[in-house]
């Protein structure tokens, strides 16, 4: 495979949002795909608009993030990381239910620095899993953040009912820790949900 690891530019927005949908629970479930199965191939909870001007979409959030990065191969998107730092977040002029809580969480509860990268969605085209190409693409988004001078990057993944095994398992994989839960309301269904909160360390070469 000939893969391009690179920022992403808002004219990806439409792509990005294709590997968003592909993977998505919703649309999974509704292929027929087993919670079971579900479970260990990984999916997204809340895919955004590909580009909107009344509703939270991605290339908003490319347009404002240092830390939005794709891989790309023929030129067709097949993985993404949408990350940005909490401050960068709270400029956005469109958020989700989830958006809101979660900077109410983080910066109220927990007092995390403004200056913490929020990575909230990381996928890859199910036709390129477990090519390598995530950690691809997560590695680079860890080398420029520290190189920004973020000093931690967090995610949250789902833990229960249904546990994101494939995404927990790639988050600490890659350096993260999950370091306490939370419970959340699921939005779609209005139920209870549990989510991993995960932490990484970010040192640039200088501070190692």
């Amino acid at each position: 495979m000939n893969i391009e690891i690179r920022r992403a530019i808002p004219e990806d927005a439409p792509g990005i949002w294709a590997v968003a949908h592909n993977r998505s629970k919703s649309v999974r479930k509704k292929a027929g795909v087993s919670d079971e199965d579900l479970s260990r191939e990984g999916f997204l909870l809340y895919p955004l608009a590909a580009s909107s001007e009344n509703e939270p979409n991605y290339r908003e959030r490319i347009e404002h993030s240092d830390h939005f990065w794709i891989a790309a191969e023929g030129g067709r998107i097949i993985a993404f990381n949408m990350a940005y730092t909490f401050e960068t977040m709270r400029k956005f002029a469109h958020l989700t239910s989830n958006d809101l809580n979660l900077l109410d969480y983080f910066l109220d509860r927990w007092s995390c620095e403004p200056g913490c990268v929020y990575q909230q969605q990381v996928a890859v085209l199910l036709s390129h899993a477990r090519c390598g190409v995530i950690t691809q693409v997560v590695e680079r988004f860890f080398e420029n953040a520290a190189r920004s001078g973020a000093p931690a990057a967090i995610c949250e993944i789902a833990q229960a009912p249904l546990k994101n095994i494939a995404s927990t398992a790639s988050a600490l994989k890659n350096g993260f820790r999950m370091v306490a839960t939370r419970i959340k309301i699921d939005p779609i269904s209005g139920k209870d949900r549990i989510s991993g909160t995960f932490v990484r360390t970010l040192l640039s070469d200088s501070q190692k």
